[in-house]
């Protein structure tokens, strides 16, 4: 491999990818002290937004923005693919699950709780839970580094244990932990962007330390 720098546009939409977790998580640790009675376990992520928050534009704005940084991060993601020699219906498919997540978060945003819009149509859920399969597929041909690759299938491990609880499968009523129970959910889907981001973009860099990590 010939470390050479990606495109300007395909390394600046990485860098956004990699903002795309630190958005979401900040704008809700903004936006919760103004919350009443805010509780990590019971208050999901969505009600910052509702018009029971005070602050709902900064949620609700914040989300919005998110949606643009992922899809914008997209075009990168499949660029740096193909760079790395991921297939290109991999990479095709990968990129095609970002971009319906930043639409979903643009959805969102745009259809605030308790809008009955706010849910989304079910191909947003179908691009959510396929997000971690095909990032994890793309980045196990696109790193060979033993701990990049431990990382993502460790998500899809979180992944598998924590869906059936979301979905209720358990049997046991955890209305009282949805908020906790989301936050948990959304580490296997936005953190894993971002750490994606960062691992192509340092891939990039003409050192003898990613010579031997990649």
């Amino acid at each position: 491999m010939t470390y050479t720098t990606l495109s300007p546009f395909t390394r600046f939409a990485l860098c956004l990818g990699v903002l795309v977790p630190l958005v979401y998580y900040g704008i809700q640790a903004a936006a919760a002290p103004f919350f009443p009675d805010f509780s990590v376990n019971r208050v999901t992520a969505s009600e910052l937004g509702s018009d029971r928050s005070p602050v709902a534009w900064l949620f609700n704005w914040g989300i919005f923005a998110q949606g643009v940084l992922t899809i914008i991060a997209a075009f990168g993601f499949f660029s740096a693919f193909r760079y790395f020699g991921v297939h290109p219906v991999l990479a095709g498919l990968t990129s095609a699950a970002l971009v319906l997540n930043g639409v979903q978060t643009l959805w969102a945003g745009w259809f605030p709780m308790p809008d009955p819009r706010h849910g989304g149509h079910p191909l947003f859920v179908v691009g959510m839970l396929t997000l971690p399969f095909l990032l994890a597929a793309a980045m196990w041909k696109a790193s060979t580094n033993r701990t990049v690759r431990a990382y993502f299938l460790l998500n899809l491990l979180g992944l598998a244990a924590v869906a059936p609880l979301m979905a209720g499968a358990s049997g046991i009523d955890l209305s009282q932990y949805r908020g906790l129970l989301q936050r948990i959910f959304t580490l296997t889907i936005f953190p894993p962007i971002g750490v994606a981001a960062l691992v192509l973009l340092r891939r990039t860099l003409p050192t003898a330390e990613n010579r031997q990590k990649s």
